[in-house]
């Protein structure tokens, strides 16, 4: 099991100096977050192309910055929006295609909206379906300001897809949304394809993992039993850590911990039935 660092984590530094770093260091697998329009561009694909071409590092996965957007895009009722969030996306998609990125993220309707559940549900599906005429994988992420950062969200958009259907499990936003760990696991169980790891100390709640006091044990036990196998992903702001080298660290500690919670008894937190 690998553990990488995200490019997030060194914003505003520009997303392709971030990646040069992170190849530079030996890193294994990152995830690309990209910042702005002018990134979709062919020829920032082909910088960012040129950096992976001379390293050993993978990219896991597209974070992309118009995540805000996905509202205005996917939960309203005027037609040529939903047009346009396609076009948009279709070009996202481009780009993993081209970079051989094989997940990327999406957050979705915001908390306070009234869009309707199952018409966000087919938008979803829709932009899942053209995600995958690229070979992309769209994946769900649980966020506090978003519908998908409740478990009972989760349950339903679980049962009205048929389970079509991935999470990327971001544990700092579990606990801003002041979820236990338990029962987001249970929501998502057999469908999580990627995470993002912090930790939570006092007056912090997003600093370096191993810093703080989330269980990471009771984390990896639970995705050993259910044989998960994604990738890890360590994604802090600028202001949750010090060093690349504590990056590095904490990555090795992340993969250090998981190998030895596969020799422990497993944890099986149970899969609930999404309806």
């Amino acid at each position: 099991m690998q553990c990488g660092i995200s490019t997030a984590c060194f914003y505003p530094q520009e997303t392709a100096d971030a990646l040069a770093l992170l190849c530079d260091s030996g890193i294994g697998v990152t995830e690309v977050f990209l910042n702005t329009f002018h990134e979709l561009g062919p020829e920032y694909v082909d910088r960012i192309r040129g950096i992976l071409s001379a390293a050993e590092t993978r990219v896991i996965a597209l974070h992309p910055f118009s995540s805000m957007l996905e509202t205005f895009f996917f939960a309203s009722e005027y037609r040529n929006r939903l047009e346009d969030g396609l076009a948009l996306y279709r070009r996202f998609f481009e780009i993993c295609r081209a970079l051989e990125i094989p997940l990327m993220v999406f957050h979705g309707d915001y908390l306070q909206t009234k869009f309707p559940f199952e018409r966000h549900c087919e938008n979803y599906l829709l932009l899942r379906k053209t995600a995958r005429e690229y070979g992309v994988e769209l994946c769900q992420e649980n966020v506090v300001r978003c519908k998908c950062g409740r478990p009972e969200y989760i349950r339903r958009m679980r049962e009205y897809t048929g389970d079509d259907v991935s999470f990327v499990l971001d544990v700092k936003q579990m606990r801003r949304a002041d979820i236990p760990l338990e029962d987001m696991l249970k929501a998502m169980s057999g469908r999580i394809a990627h995470l993002h790891l912090s930790d939570g100390a006092p007056g912090n709640d997003c600093v370096t993992p191993g810093k703080g006091d989330f269980p990471f044990g009771t984390l990896f036990r639970a995705l050993k039993a259910e044989r998960f196998e994604g990738k890890m992903m360590i994604e802090l702001y600028r202001g949750g850590f010090s060093t690349l080298a504590e990056l590095r660290e904490a990555a090795a500690r992340m993969e250090r911990l998981y190998a030895e919670g596969g020799a422990e008894p497993p944890v099986s937190l149970g899969k609930e039935n999404p309806a």
